[in-house]
């Protein structure tokens, strides 16, 4: 029993330490091929221009959060929507408790790019 347990335990580990390597993303998005040779800022440019005038026109913007910040470096980790604890990461002072409010996410208020109150 012994010599199979340790076998199948060092599998299990390595494997578990290969998980965050291999761009598995619990939520399933996926990221094209990112270039590195060139921004985010660059690329969504030319590829999504409403999406980079609404960062750049925001406070992310303003002071030059980059997008990996919140959505990932788009190979190890990649959301295309990211989830309140990416907010919540930087913004700790506002946590809400979410079971005291009728709201359930920080984008029911506030728009992904610009952070403007949308209600």
């Amino acid at each position: 029993m012994k010599k199979v347990l340790l076998p199948v335990l060092l599998i299990f580990g390595i494997l578990l330490l290969y998980l965050p390597m291999s761009g598995f993303s619990p939520k399933g998005d996926k990221h094209e091929k990112v270039d590195f040779s060139i921004s985010c800022e660059e690329c969504h440019t030319e590829n999504t221009p409403e999406i980079t005038k609404d960062w750049q026109d925001g406070k992310h913007g303003t002071f030059k959060v980059g997008c990996f910040i919140c959505h990932g470096d788009g190979v190890e980790r990649f959301e295309a929507k990211p989830g309140d604890e990416s907010c919540i990461s930087c913004h700790s002072d506002y946590e809400v408790d979410w079971s005291k409010s009728k709201l359930k996410s920080c984008f029911d208020c506030h728009d992904g790019h610009t952070l403007k109150f949308h209600k």
